[in-house]
């Protein structure tokens, strides 16, 4: 599994933008969230694409299925909230 940590470590909140599904997270000023996606699925490779511009964060996941959803999600208090 590949794992990383997202911190909105700035005065205002960051949005969070998972592509290609288009779902969005805001993250709160001094917040984080936590992002868990496998290395690999069969037949597929690649690495995750970040896009970072003021306020925002696009996040192209590597191995993005339409109708799955292979990324998990946990606010900072180790809640999940996949999208």
């Amino acid at each position: 599994m590949f794992k990383f940590e997202v911190a909105a470590e700035g005065l205002d909140p960051l949005i969070v933008q998972f592509e290609p599904a288009g779902n969005e997270m805001v993250v709160a000023p001094g917040d984080h969230i936590t992002i868990e996606w496998p290395e690999t699925y069969p037949g597929r490779t690649g690495v995750g694409t970040f896009v970072h511009g003021p306020g925002r964060l696009t996040i192209l996941e590597p191995n993005f299925l339409p109708g799955q959803c292979w990324a998990r999600v946990w606010n900072s208090d180790g809640e999940e909230i996949t999208y």
